[in-house]
């Protein structure tokens, strides 16, 4: 017995030291506009018509099993409900499938006209979420868990799955060339554990940590043909500031886009209060309703040699007759306002 918990410990050190950064946090993607409702729920239903947006993420392509992220969500604007709706599902895949955690959530958020050019938008959002460990997937050293290998280990040593549900909010305000927003997620209690025999002295039982994330950005006209609606050579500058903070992790994102419609190019800064962690480049074309975007992640921390980070986006937009309406005040007072955030 002795030998065996010897072995299961230097099976705990590997599964601690490939998987640390996934408790307690969520993945990011760089392209935050691109996948408005992972970066806030209240951006649910706020260009009016109905959306697609679809991301992947290939994180340090420079290991041999890496990590990928992807999300897709659907949102639009519904009058009879007097605000927005969404759908959101994510799938985190790490070091080749070992450790995958999957998020599918609904959001509701309600908007308020405070005057003719000034909208609020507050959101709720209710999600299922479900982790998975592939314990048959790991190949450890033979010289430290030998004769055991992970399949060996009897399965009351071990959970390999776990479902849970969560919540989150968010706030979303708006003007013609100002927006800002806060959101919160893993408003309930969470738990990330999956070893927990404790004869054997080992647990893993720690919570995924509240996440805040608070934005703000705006649009700057350098050019523009029309006022409410965007043709070829239209130019633009889109200054904006992002912090993230859950658990012992703060990030905070500066950066900048510039459009030449319908070209757009960006840059981003990301680090904590001590370090820099990378610079972030972003492309992106989008016709009408149509925009495809790529990113990459320069790392300049320690990880450099990781590879960085690949990002792909794809947003489709359904043309409908909300997004005929504008900034133009209406006899009634009641008018739909698109936001007027970037799209990558």
């Amino acid at each position: 017995m002795i030998l065996f918990k010897q072995k299961f410990y230097y099976l705990f050190l590997f599964f601690v030291f490939i998987f640390s950064h996934s408790f307690g946090q969520d993945g990011h993607f760089s392209q935050f506009y691109a996948n408005p409702l992972y970066l806030n729920p209240a951006f649910a239903g706020t260009v009016n018509c109905p959306r697609f947006s679809i991301n992947f993420r290939d994180q340090w392509p420079g290991f041999p099993k890496n990590f990928l992220l992807s999300s897709a969500s659907y949102d639009q604007h519904l009058n009879a409900l007097h605000g927005g709706v969404g759908l959101l599902v994510s799938a985190d895949v790490i070091g080749g499938g070992i450790f995958q955690t999957y998020n599918a959530g609904v959001i509701y958020n309600f908007r308020a006209r405070v005057s003719n050019r000034f909208h609020l938008q507050f959101a709720l959002q209710a999600n299922y979420l479900a982790s998975i460990f592939n314990w048959e997937k790991l190949q450890l050293a033979s010289e430290l868990i030998a004769p055991y290998t992970p399949s060996d280990l009897p399965t009351e040593y071990y959970s390999a799955s776990k479902s849970q549900i969560d919540a989150g909010v968010g706030m979303v305000g708006y003007t013609q060339h100002l927006y800002f927003g806060l959101a919160v997620h893993h408003l309930l209690p969470l738990q990330a554990n999956f070893l927990v025999k404790e004869d054997v002295g080992i647990i893993i039982n720690e919570r995924v940590g509240i996440k805040w994330t608070a934005h703000v950005g705006g649009k700057i006209i350098l050019s523009q043909k029309e006022r409410n609606e965007e043709h070829y050579g239209d130019i633009s500058l889109h200054p904006n500031l992002i912090f993230m903070s859950q658990k012992k992790l703060h990030y905070l994102h500066e950066g900048f886009y510039f459009k030449v419609y319908p070209f757009t190019i960006g840059t981003w800064l990301r680090h904590n209060f001590e370090t820099l962690d990378a610079f972030i480049v972003s492309m992106g074309v989008e016709y009408k309703f149509f925009s495809i975007g790529y990113s990459y992640d320069f790392n300049i921390s320690k990880l450099e040699r990781t590879g960085g980070a690949h990002e792909i986006s794809l947003q489709f937009i359904i043309p409908c007759r909300n997004d005929k309406m504008d900034n133009t005040p209406r006899k009634n007072g009641n008018k739909l306002s698109p936001i007027t955030c970037p799209k990558f």
